[in-house]
């Protein structure tokens, strides 16, 4: 019976000894950058940041600083296993970033450049030291060798050639990828759409190319490249950063960067969990970077770092090179989820799939199960939900005896559970609990809408490849439990979030949240089945390698399509985002603005959103918040006199917007009727009070003027 291997391949034997009379050549020994060597780089990285250079050169200098710096400065001093180390580098420079610009935050020692100087004088002292108590580094001329044989292989390897192939076809299909008028069905169904698809199954199949001849180089390229195809793709064919809900985050730091302080409690709930927030604002300050910028970018970043991190995983529990790339593969193609945008969702969960390399790592040194808790306290001022699923992951873990020290859950519960005593204020609106019932709990945000025949197919793509992801993996569990192989701790890392059914929908999002949660532990158990059936070719049998490259093929492709569906919605427009910025910096505290559905017109994009906030915190909720009668009948008469009545009776102005992804949004969820927002916008063009302010294309502006007092005024954008 053949067997699932998954260990490392062993290393080729020695070369045979040269012959008699032949002397070989000296060997020249092997230095090996150490971890102090690794934190010096970190930190001259952090002072080129210092320096009066382009802001670009300086965000990537810090960026380098921070996945570099402060980790290696840690472990200089404690020494975790070799499979470990990238990805807890990154990860503790992160978490460290967060807590030390916090804690600065909170304790009124805000200084941005000054805290980059603590930071850079406090690692080169621990290198230093470090050096003294060991031996100083050598200066060495280094020997360069080009390897021109291996470089030419890598060239001509059919999978590099797949892989050059499918990076050509996304150039090419770049200029012609549609805006906000692409189709209801999503990106891959609009304009060159379909080169785009194309090239994601091509990169799927260099992949298994690369697995199969055991190339890993190609195999790295490849996973480079559905990077690049599926994630730069949201950097490269748009002019701004995507989701509405992207510039909420953006207005966040500008407050912080216009009067170094979190905003005040009762603007939004961002200002008991600021520090993500805090953390990018003193990034930005820094290096002047535009935070706009920094969102923009952002999507292409966290998946590099998520590969990375995940690879280490699958490498901590001892699986082979080949198979942690497949993993990391595996990941990128199936997280159709959307919270890769500039979050603090995307924030922690990095922090999260970090920790758990740590926790995996704990049974063999148990300094790492007490490093853990350094990304945990970082994770708890940053995202509500990420901490206590984390605890309840650690808890498994512990319990089962897959990591130790036992008192790290201790230590965790007690963190955690303080800091939501001392906002539960905040937490109590929205409901500790949401009840009992897992199937509720699982329900999205538009669970119960019918909506357009696009939202119908994009759900039935979305809930089918998701749903063959999980079963996946529960048969790759029961397959490696039948060789014997360790699955429990894996087992617990993919599953354990649907537990967080049980108490929490969160607004409608859990059941996002449980997939995204799980996916580490499912790539980690299903990578050996996937790579196990790839290998079958080599003994003449073809019927597993097929069955595992049509797998990679549908999961890619409709991971990419689920991840893209919404495009028409999800795309903002630089003209749009600059008539908001007039209609949101001169407005008096009090005005409305309202949208059918929110798309395409982002209303909080910078500091003036707080004092909107402390005066409404309803100010920008949409049309069907307080509207008379159902959705379906919108508009009829005895709604629109309502709508008007209400307005009337406030002191202060009202804007109603309309953008062409909010009509597709309409359109696509199907709440209102068809010609709804038609008649909304002809209703508005004649009815007296109403005036036109801005119109460009389905870019349109109404303003309704308040009652009893003096307005502000604004000049509309040509």
């Amino acid at each position: 019976m053949s067997t699932i291997s998954m260990a490392a391949p062993e290393a080729p034997p020695d070369p045979s000894p040269p012959p008699a009379g032949v002397t070989a050549p000296p060997r020249t020994p092997h230095r090996r950058m150490r971890t102090a060597d690794l934190a010096n780089l970190g930190a001259l990285s952090g002072l080129i940041a210092e320096l009066p250079l382009p802001a670009t050169v300086r965000a990537l200098a810090l960026a380098a600083f921070i996945a570099v710096g402060p980790g290696a400065a840690v472990l200089t001093w404690v020494d975790i296993p070799a499979r470990a180390r990238p990805a807890v580098i990154l990860v503790l420079g992160m978490s460290i970033t967060t807590i030390v610009t916090i804690g600065a935050m909170w304790s009124y020692r805000w200084d941005p450049a000054g805290i980059l100087t603590v930071g850079i004088v406090a690692i080169t002292a621990s290198s230093g030291l470090w050096y003294r108590r060991n031996t100083w580094p050598r200066c060495r001329r280094p020997e360069i060798h080009w390897a021109r044989e291996p470089l030419r292989s890598f060239l001509r390897h059919p999978s590099t050639l797949l892989s050059v192939l499918a990076l050509i076809l996304w150039a090419v299909s770049l200029p012609g990828l549609a805006g906000p008028d692409a189709s209801l069905y999503g990106l891959l169904f609009s304009g060159t759409g379909p080169v785009l698809a194309v090239a994601m199954v091509i990169t799927a199949a260099a992949f298994v190319v690369a697995i199969r001849s055991s190339y890993v180089p190609a195999a790295v390229l490849a996973l480079g490249t559905a990077i690049i195809v599926e994630r730069l793709t949201t950097t490269v064919a748009t002019e701004m950063p995507l989701y509405d809900w992207t510039y909420k985050h953006v207005a966040v730091i500008d407050y912080i960067q216009v009067h170094n302080l979190i905003q005040p409690n009762g603007t939004d709930i961002y200002a008991q969990w600021p520090a993500f927030f805090v953390a990018m604002a003193w990034f930005c300050d820094v290096t002047g970077l535009n935070p706009l910028t920094l969102a923009h970018v952002w999507a292409p970043l966290i998946h590099v770092v998520i590969a990375l991190v995940v690879f280490s995983a699958a490498r901590v529990v001892k699986l082979s090179t080949r198979v942690a790339l497949t993993a990391a593969f595996i990941v990128e193609i199936v997280n159709w989820v959307g919270q890769d945008y500039f979050s603090p969702q995307s924030w922690t969960l990095v922090l999260a799939y970090g920790l758990i390399v740590l926790l995996l790592t704990s049974r063999d040194c148990r300094a790492a199960g007490i490093l853990a808790i350094v990304p945990f306290v970082a994770m708890v001022p940053t995202h509500q939900l990420t901490p206590f699923w984390v605890l309840l992951t650690t808890g498994l873990l512990v319990v089962t005896k897959r990591a130790k020290p036992w008192w790290t859950v201790l230590a965790m519960a007690l963190v955690a559970g303080g800091y939501l005593l001392l906002n539960l204020q905040a937490v109590l609106p929205y409901g500790l609990l949401s009840g009992s019932s897992p199937v509720k709990n699982a329900s999205s945000n538009f669970g119960d809408v019918v909506g357009s025949q696009a939202k119908w197919f994009t759900s039935a793509v979305c809930r089918s490849m998701s749903a063959g992801v999980v079963l996946s993996a529960m048969g790759a569990a029961l397959i490696l439990r039948r060789h014997r192989r360790a699955v429990l701790a894996l087992c617990i890392l993919a599953f354990s979030p649907l537990l967080l059914l049980l108490g929490q929908s969160y607004g409608g999002e859990a059941i996002f949240r449980v997939y995204l949660y799980g996916l580490v532990g499912i790539a980690i158990l299903t990578a050996p089945i996937l790579v196990w059936a790839i290998d079958r070719s080599r003994a003449g049998r073809f019927l597993a390698p097929a069955a595992a490259t049509a797998w990679l093929a549908i999961v890619t492709l409709a991971g990419l399509n689920a991840y893209v569906a919404l495009w028409p919605m999800i795309v903002q427009t630089r003209e749009q985002f600059e008539v908001m910025e007039q209609v949101t910096a001169s407005a008096e505290p009090g005005v409305r603005i309202m949208m059918m559905h929110p798309a395409g017109m982002p209303t909080r994009i910078g500091e003036p959103y707080a004092r909107q906030t402390l005066r409404d915190p309803d100010f920008d909720n949409p049309l069907s918040f307080g509207l008379y009668g159902e959705k379906a009948t919108f508009p009829s008469p005895n709604q629109l006199g309502a709508l008007e009545w209400a307005l009337d009776q406030r002191p202060y102005d009202t804007f109603v917007l309309f953008s062409e992804q909010s009509d597709k949004a309409v359109q696509y969820y199907g709440e209102y009727r068809a010609d709804a927002a038609a008649r909304f916008k002809e209703y508005l063009s004649t009815a007296a009070g109403w005036t036109l302010v801005y119109r460009n294309g389905d870019t349109v502006v109404f303003r309704h003027i308040g009652s009893g007092k003096e307005k502000w005024k604004w000049v509309p954008a040509s």
